[in-house]
């Protein structure tokens, strides 16, 4: 939770700094926000870097798989941030 206070940070950064499975880090977030309550933890969506489309509501801490506008894979992974 401490990297989650200092400022955005995706999962695939958490689980590299943590020395986790991506997967295990997904698990543990579900966890961290059950604990904050609603309204704590702020994600910034995953954007597509080929068309700039931005996926907005996907409550998902994991990255897309393709771009349902243009079907390119190169996705950004969601940062996370709580505050």
């Amino acid at each position: 939770m401490a990297h989650l206070e200092v400022g955005p940070i995706t999962v695939r950064d958490l689980a590299e700094i943590m020395g986790l499975p991506v997967r295990d880090v997904v698990d543990d977030l579900e966890h961290v926000v059950r604990s904050l309550g609603p309204g704590k933890l702020h994600m910034e969506p995953a954007t597509c870097l080929h068309c700039d489309y931005a996926f907005e509501g996907r409550r998902r801490f994991t990255r897309p798989s393709r771009c349902p506008h243009c079907r390119s894979e190169r996705i950004t992974w969601p940062a996370l941030r709580i505050g």
